[in-house]
């Protein structure tokens, strides 16, 4: 029995580790010591620099970070427990590998997970994992350093297959897999991959609703989706740490939040979400779509490469360019010319001509239920791919589904297909080898399948004949990138326009080059395809050889898409790798004050959009999606317009400005204010409006102005006293302390951001209030004498969370336990007899 076991368990063994060899040899690279160039993660590592740093000394990540916009928290930076319960599962599921062969191997992992579940052999397994994990996204995100995105979705599958245990029954081992898979994704932190999991959960619930009404199935389906809700509700539970305190958070960001001024810009719509013009810029085009089966009909990257033998490279061969500059310049050129090209793309989603194919013959012949579903998630994924392209239905979205305008760039709803397309090959491969279906429906079948992945082809290729391949508008208000790229195109000339127009054009014909290329390329992909499921339809080859010949053209097929974005060029030694975050003279210059609190505002990059500051300084700017609110009204209102005396107020005592040649120069800031100091005069105000305009005109240092609605915390009159002091002891990141001495009662100010959920402020450890000052700051009245001022940051969500996450957890390992136990008694049960 136990031999049979194992006999069992040993071709899953090898299609596993023949995954992990697939993922160790795409990443070769990382086993000769070089790291993965990640654009993404090079900021990501700029701005939790002050926060790793902590963790280092302390043993955990601070709650609060001071390296950029003056102050946030570290939620949506870098978030954990102190207690490392659910570190140990991943590390496991991922074998400790370094990256990105480990997230590669897990979501190929977690998707045979599902393949087993579904009752695929080894190798239908291993051709399934292959379709989903090597779909051109995953590469492209990971290249980019879209790390979280990545982690969720390589969860994903493993998640779906609980649920479908669930529906078969399998109700205590459906339960622990679906929740143990569900928290790890919801761990990854990426809320819109999440936000998708749901929207399929719900399709998913009423397709098997329906399926367990026609069979009278009412038990099942009440018990299922009671199980389904304690599953979810465990996998929040587990997260509550993270979910509760992030979700607080909202409410005061620019994701979540609503502006207090009646004209802001920066948060246009009034429902506490994003604005919809800003959600709504990576819509992925309709005709676009065709992207999943011929990869480069829209030019493929932004900033693709082209070959010697492109038209534009022979066409600045012509115009006399160094063959070298000419090489370097096509490397990186504006090759996309798509719906997102403002914005640009770093690549298209190719699901792969073979697996498109087998989807398409998985529709003629697939009887189970969940076909239904599978399909509804595809359209559902296109749908809201597209953006305002498809905006009777888009809007609807964002107007009316809970939460679904925190979330940006609609073209990421493409990684349902990706997983739907990829569950349906598995399912088709799964009939063909079952060989249920009688010879002849198939043969009619497959006739079918035929002409409607050749026909879309030939469709794709005819049109390519009368495509623009381009999309300028010839409107510099309301220009493409074409008329953009043109633009440069015309400054690098100096202004000869007829060689501009000449390079433009060399550009539409490599544009049109690459998309039949990539369209004869996939009929290539299809048509062999085709060849050998007929062969094996026909008899003429067997299971075992018509699987391998299936996975080696769906392994050809993506893998030579998928190293056009992640190749041995997207790797780099450890030296080139920090050059980034290699201080310049001016970073060196600042780093010798001996100061040991003070912000830096650097205006040769563009502030509020780069990270790299925070690297090496506390920074007035940086790069997050979801600053606070109040911090980006004071950017748009106030730092936008150099507003010196509120740059005084947020400590800037250094500026970085462009010198000779564009080289970074520190500049002093005399005026800075410091830490905090009191003022001579506190000016009311009756609401945020005239709070932020009285910032126009205010003498920061002398006056403050606040809000009348803090009136009942500002208790007392102060008294300027001018020889009255004030001074930092220590910034500790979740708390800061300061020493007072006044001989009457003075009003502070403190040049730290105002986040009233967690801080709390004491006067020689006893409670007092504080108050929104200058719009962003915060202020106190100190009492006279001589004091001890401590600001904590203690968010109630957070300590509570902590309490639930371990209750769900432990609780959820029990389920998965049980379940396991459960199910390897049913077996030994069944074996038995």
């Amino acid at each position: 029995m136990k031999n049979n076991w194992l006999k069992s368990l040993l071709p899953h063994a090898i299609a596993v580790l023949a995954l992990l060899i697939l993922a160790t040899l795409y990443c070769k690279p990382v086993l000769d010591g070089k790291i993965l160039s990640q654009s993404d993660n090079v900021q990501w590592q700029a701005m939790a620099k002050e926060s790793l740093d902590y963790k280092q000394v302390h043993g955990i990540t601070p709650l609060w970070t001071t390296s950029m916009f003056g102050g946030m928290p570290t939620y949506q930076i870098s978030m954990e427990s102190p207690y490392n319960y659910g570190s140990y599962i991943p590390v496991i599921l991922s074998l400790g590998l370094p990256k990105p062969i480990n997230v590669l191997f897990l979501a190929a992992f977690c998707f045979y997970i599902l393949c087993v579940v579904l009752g695929a052999n080894p190798w239908v397994g291993f051709a399934g994992a292959v379709a989903y994990t090597y779909a051109s996204y995953s590469p492209i995100i990971i290249v980019t350093g879209h790390d979280t995105k990545m982690l969720a979705m390589a969860y994903l599958p493993a998640v779906i297959a609980g649920l479908i245990l669930i529906t078969r029954k399998k109700y205590l081992l459906g339960s622990g897999v679906m929740s143990l898979f569900l928290t790890y994704l919801v761990a990854a932190n990426h809320l819109q991959i999440t936000y998708y999991f749901f929207l399929i959960l719900a399709v998913i619930g009423i397709t098997f609703a329906v399926y367990c009404i026609q069979q009278k199935e009412y038990k099942h389906l009440i018990i299922g989706t009671l199980l389904v809700a304690l599953s979810v509700g465990l996998s929040l539970g587990s997260n509550a740490v993270s979910l509760w305190s992030t979700f607080e958070y909202s409410k005061a960001s620019t994701r979540g939040g609503k502006s207090e001024l009646t004209a802001s810009s920066s948060q246009k719509n009034m429902d506490h979400g994003l604005d919809k013009d800003y959600v709504f810029q990576w819509s992925y085009g309709k005709f676009e779509t065709f992207t999943l089966i011929a990869p480069d009909i829209y030019g493929g990257s932004s900033s693709g490469s082209l070959s010697t033998n492109s038209a534009t490279y022979k066409q600045l061969e012509t115009l006399g360019v160094p063959a070298e500059q000419a090489e370097k310049m096509i490397s990186r050129w504006d090759l996309y010319w798509g719906d997102q090209s403002l914005l640009g793309t770093s690549g298209p989603v190719y699901l792969g001509a073979v697996v498109c194919l087998l989807v398409i013959l998985g529709l003629f012949i697939i009887k189970s239920w969940h076909k239904w579903w599978l399909v509804a998630i595809t359209v559902l994924g296109l749908f809201l791919a597209w953006g305002s392209n498809l905006q009777g239905f888009n809007y609807f979205m964002f107007d009316h589904f809970p939460l679904y305008n925190k979330f940006r760039a609609p073209s990421q709803a493409l990684i349902i297909p990706q997983l739907s397309f990829a569950i349906l090959v598995v399912m088709t491969l799964n009939e063909l080898i079952k060989g249920q279906i009688p010879k002849e429906e198939l043969l009619k079948k497959l006739k079918w399948t035929g002409l409607v992945t050749g026909g879309i082809l030939v469709m794709l290729l005819i049109a390519s004949f009368s495509m623009s391949y381009t999309n300028a508008t010839g409107n510099m208000q309301n220009p493409g990138s074409d008329d953009q790229f043109h633009a440069q195109l015309l400054q690098m000339t100096q202004n000869n326009a007829g060689i501009a127009d000449q390079l433009m054009q060399a550009l539409r014909e490599d544009r049109a080059s690459l998309y039949r290329n990539d369209v004869l390329r996939s009929l290539l992909f299809v048509a062999l395809a085709f060849g050998l499921v007929w062969f094996f339809v026909k008899g003429k080859i067997k299971a075992q050889w018509f699987t391998t010949g299936i996975i080696l053209l769906i392994l050809v097929d993506l893998l030579q898409v998928d190293r056009r974005y992640l190749n041995s060029d997207s790797f780099m030694d450890e030296l080139s790798y920090s050059n980034p975050f290699q201080p310049s003279p001016a970073d060196q210059q600042i780093l010798q004050d001996k100061d040991p609190y003070y912000r830096v505002f650097n205006l040769t990059a563009s502030p509020f959009q780069d990270a790299m500051t925070s690297y090496f300084h506390k920074s007035i700017g940086g790069y997050h999606a979801a600053k606070l609110q109040l911090y980006a009204d004071l950017i748009e209102r106030q730092i936008s317009h150099n507003n010196l005396q509120v740059l005084n107020m947020l400590n800037a005592k250094y500026i970085i400005v462009p010198g000779e040649g564009g080289a970074p120069v520190a500049q002093l800031n005399p005026d800075a204010l410091g830490n905090a100091w009191f003022v001579k005069a506190i000016k009311w105000v009756p609401n945020a409006d005239a709070e932020m305009n009285e910032l126009n005109t205010l003498h920061t240092k002398d006056t403050v102005v606040i809000d009348q609605r803090y009136q009942q915390d500002v208790k007392g009159i102060s008294q300027f006293d001018s020889s009255a002091t004030i001074k930092l002891i220590a910034n500790n990141l979740n708390s800061i302390s300061y020493t007072s001495s006044a001989a009457a009662p003075q009003f502070a100010v403190f040049s730290e951001v105002y986040y009233e959920k967690g801080w709390k402020a004491f006067i020689d450890d006893q409670p007092v209030p504080y108050c929104r000052v200058n719009y962003a700051l915060r202020g106190m009245m100190v009492p006279a004498g001589k004091h001890t001022i401590t600001f904590k940051f203690e968010p109630a969500v957070y300590y509570s969370g902590i309490k639930i996450s371990l209750f769900s957890y432990f609780i959820m390992i029990a389920l998965l336990i049980g379940g396991f136990i459960m199910n390897w008694k049913s077996k030994m049960a069944s074996q038995m007899h």
